[in-house]
């Protein structure tokens, strides 16, 4: 179980309970049970293209990815990102006991 959180979302309308709290890179990545890398698309791959995707993400208290974002990154690579990231998984985040909503970023390279 995942117990780091460095910030919250500022949204006014959540609740304590539904709170977004933010963590890092690292330790969403510790928190992932499944991952799934995301597959080279045919067409960068037949034009050689390579380049980096950041994605931000939220995980809800059941683990599963809510909402997948594209920040940063060549739109070629993003869906491949999108569709790999949905099918992580991660376990609970607790935060001063409690099971929480947690949004981070991650980023995918795409090198031939």
């Amino acid at each position: 179980m995942v117990m780091l959180a460095y910030g919250a979302d500022n949204d006014a309308t959540h609740d304590a309970d539904n709170q977004v709290l933010v963590i890092s890179p690292a330790a969403i990545r510790e928190a992932a049970v499944t991952k799934q890398e995301p597959e080279y698309p045919a067409a960068a791959r037949q034009f050689r293209l390579s380049g980096e995707v950041v994605a931000e993400f939220t995980v809800g208290v059941d683990g599963k990815v809510e909402s997948v974002a594209v920040t940063k990154g060549s739109p070629i690579f993003s869906d491949s990102v999108i569709k790999a990231l949905r099918r992580w998984s991660f376990s609970p985040i607790k935060v001063d006991g409690r099971v929480r909503r947690v949004k981070s970023t991650l980023k995918f390279e795409f090198q031939l």
